[in-house]
């Protein structure tokens, strides 16, 4: 199951990166490298045996590509990037959830909006960059607008959009909500809980048995609560440049 959430993310990225024309796939590896470093700006699908990892680090220390790569759990892959200098920098939790065990109260619909303009892309942009602490691009999100695997939601609370959350459909039928955030002025009042409960409900119109997110160490104990069940780890490494 871990390997299945991770290789959904990969696809949720490269989705992102072709629909946004800044995906690349390379002799060993895909990448993501959206202009200013934002989001998604990530090396991954490493297949160790066509990488040349002296190769990847020059390049990374030249700041051509990402100096951050995802990997599931694999200790082959882990121990060759390790032996080459990369670091563990984060890891998180690859959880799914079961629809037919969904049994949430009704969710009211009029206080999400469909992002479908280049002001609501932009709107999602700020919420996304100020929830998460990193720079979340309006262009990215405007090129995901009216993509039939994407669905871009804004959260209204009085007469503000301070919350934001994506569903992305899969090839395999799997739904996996994405980019749940909440700007800091407006946390304590539900708001992600609201918004999360709300794309489960999108994920059960899109037919998905399955749901699939990863979580900090912090939300996998509100998801887990939620009926989400953690499946290890996805991981991250970079490379030291000092």
């Amino acid at each position: 199951m871990n390997k299945k959430i991770v290789e959904h993310l990969f696809e949720f990225w490269e989705q992102i990166g072709r629909h946004g024309g800044f995906l690349k796939a390379e002799n060993g590896f895909s990448l993501t490298n959206p202009q200013h470093n934002s989001w998604p700006n990530k090396i991954f699908n490493l297949n160790i045996s066509e990488l040349e990892l002296s190769e990847l680090q020059k390049r990374i220390r030249s700041q051509e590509l990402p100096n951050s790569i995802a990997i599931f759990e694999d200790n082959v892959i882990k121990n060759e990037l390790e032996r080459n200098g990369f670091c563990p920098t984060s890891q998180v939790k690859a959880m799914a959830l079961d629809t037919s065990e969904v049994h949430f109260d009704p969710i009211d619909a009029s206080e999400f909006i469909r992002v479908s303009s280049r002001l609501e892309a932009e709107l999602f942009a700020q919420a996304a960059t100020e929830s998460f602490g990193y720079t979340v691009s309006a262009s990215t999100i405007s090129a995901l607008i009216n993509k039939p695997s994407f669905t871009l939601v804004l959260g209204k609370h009085e007469n503000a959009f301070p919350s934001c959350g994506m569903v992305y459909l899969d090839k395999n039928g799997v739904s996996g909500i994405h980019m749940i955030g909440t700007k800091a002025g407006y946390r304590g009042l539900g708001l992600g809980k609201k918004m999360t409960r709300f794309l489960i409900h999108q994920a059960i119109k899109n037919q998905s048995s399955k749901v699939y997110l990863v979580a900090s160490q912090a939300g996998e104990r509100i998801y887990t609560k939620m009926g989400f069940t953690t499946h290890g780890v996805l991981e991250s490494y970079s490379l030291s440049l000092h």
